[in-house]
């Protein structure tokens, strides 16, 4: 791994079991950083042609990066301008050659997360998490702050409620009164600021929250990125190491421990929060990224060195040639109290069958989702593995009682995008064990719903917590014939 800047500190090493460490100490600001970038469009997002200095603090320079600016885009979730959030102070060389250096700022608030993505001159305050936009001019004006939390999950005022703010800020360069911070830590690559708060650490919502709409961002680059964590968790960190470094190839930046220091890390590019979540879970908008689903399976593959890109094809009715089966198994809810009886069931309808629970190794986890052509287990976040399958793999979600809807959004509308056949199989009250809790014609078996509308935690006390499953072998039966029809198409 890189560290994450020329002049910085080596950054911060995640030991397997999750503690942190750096080494070094920071050498004095000593030369010019210079970077281009060719003339690009990316959705709402122009760059053009710039180069960046930096010089040390020696009474005259104060390591400014010094550009020329445009004015700034912001966007709304149905994709409308909405400049009045952000202003940044005009230059006066707008209408010089376009060929001379440019800088841009788009800013859009989605329905899911918000993001800025900032062109110039920009310095990250860890201490005062904020994020100076510096713009030619010595006077500050207009409406110039913005505020993003950078976690996946906008709307949910639980998740974001353990995510830390930051603000995007327009200052002037020449401001005596409000100047900006002086840059200590100058990054020649991106950076993207990014939480682990939230729900991340449930393993759906690190996927659907984070990894999926981290990988919608950073990809572009090529691993020439720098990630500044927030709400740093180093157990997220060494789980998701893979993934994070198949994106970066430089050290993470833990930055909120970054305000001891008081030193201003300051870049040529940076994204302030994630780009792609869509407002589907486990999905990449379109109208953000030029990434699909299909490409963030193919980049699993390649990350954890998955041999399996395409499930087994049947070439002929009723031939069994080894089709792998793996039943997800689950210990203490949610669980199949009679799993083998439908392994022996399977075994005899050709199956090669695998009984495993999701591991917290994301490595062998991933390994054995990918050697199977069917995989089946109830509602959960262990099916977030999905992720790792083959193309055209076969997904069978076994729904709780009171369940349809969370399975339905979290895992079967996902499941085209990512190239899976999906079935689901819906239990009865006599597969569940709530029939042993609770009187036939309860309200939990009636009106499930009006549990959800009195909050999740109600909800998922009854549905999640306290329920496992007891398969009728025969009912479920076809449904396994049917995963075998599937992989004759």
């Amino acid at each position: 791994m890189k560290n994450s800047a020329p002049n910085q500190t080596a950054g911060h090493k995640e030991s397997i079991n999750g503690e942190t460490s750096s080494s070094g100490q920071q050498p004095p600001l000593q030369t010019s950083v210079k970077q281009s970038a060719k003339t690009t469009t990316n959705g709402t997002i122009t760059t053009s042609k710039r180069e960046t200095h930096a010089t040390p603090n020696n009474g005259e320079e104060d390591g400014r990066i010094r550009t020329n600016v445009t004015t700034p885009i912001v966007k709304d979730a149905n994709n409308n301008n909405n400049s009045n959030q952000l202003r940044e102070e005009d230059s006066g060389q707008e209408k010089q050659s376009k060929k001379q250096s440019m800088v841009s700022v788009t800013c859009s608030r989605g329905e899911r997360s918000d993001f800025c993505d900032l062109i110039g001159d920009i310095r990250v305050d860890p201490s005062s998490a904020t994020v100076y936009y510096v713009v030619a001019g010595g006077r500050n004006s207009g409406n110039s702050t913005m505020s993003i939390k950078p976690y996946g999950r906008k709307g949910d005022e639980v998740a974001m409620g353990l995510v830390r703010e930051w603000k995007v800020k327009t200052v002037a360069q020449d401001d005596k009164d409000s100047p900006p911070p002086r840059c200590d830590r100058i990054h020649e690559s991106p950076g993207v600021i990014f939480s682990l708060g939230g729900f991340a650490g449930n393993h759906f919502h690190a996927f659907t929250d984070v990894l999926v709409p981290l990988f919608a961002t950073a990809r572009q680059f090529r691993g020439e990125v720098e990630f500044l964590v927030t709400d740093y968790q180093p157990w997220l960190v060494s789980k998701f190491r893979t993934i994070l470094q198949a994106l970066s190839t430089y050290n993470l930046v833990d930055i909120d421990k970054e305000q001891q220091s008081g030193k201003t890390h300051c870049f040529s590019r940076l994204i302030l929060g994630l780009k792609g979540r869509h407002k589907k879970e486990l999905n990449i908008n379109p109208s953000e990224s030029e990434y699909r689903m299909a490409d963030f399976k193919q980049f699993l593959r390649s990350a954890y060195s998955l041999k399996k890109a395409t499930a087994i094809k049947l070439l002929r009715r009723g031939a069994r040639d080894g089709e792998k089966l793996l039943i997800v198994s689950r210990k203490r809810t949610r669980a199949f109290t009679n799993v083998n009886d439908v392994a022996r069931m399977a075994r005899k309808l050709g199956y090669q069958v695998t009984v495993a629970e999701p591991d917290r190794n994301i490595s062998k986890s991933a390994e054995i989702m990918n050697s199977c052509d069917v995989v089946m287990g109830v509602h959960g976040a262990g099916l977030t593995n999905v992720v790792f399958v083959p193309d055209n793999a076969v997904l069978i979600q076994v729904v709780p009682l009171g369940a349809e809807w969370v399975s339905k959004t979290y895992f079967r509308e996902p499941s085209a995008d990512m190239k899976v056949r999906y079935l689901e199989y819906k239990i009865r009250r006599e597969e569940s064990s709530l029939r042993e809790q609770y009187p036939p014609d309860d309200v939990v078996f009636t009106k499930p719903w009006s549990f959800a509308k009195q909050g999740w935690d109600l909800f998922k006390s009854i549905y999640l917590d306290n329920q496992n499953v007891k398969l009728d072998v025969r009912r479920f039966r076809p449904t396994l014939l049917k995963a075998l029809e599937l992989l004759h198409q």
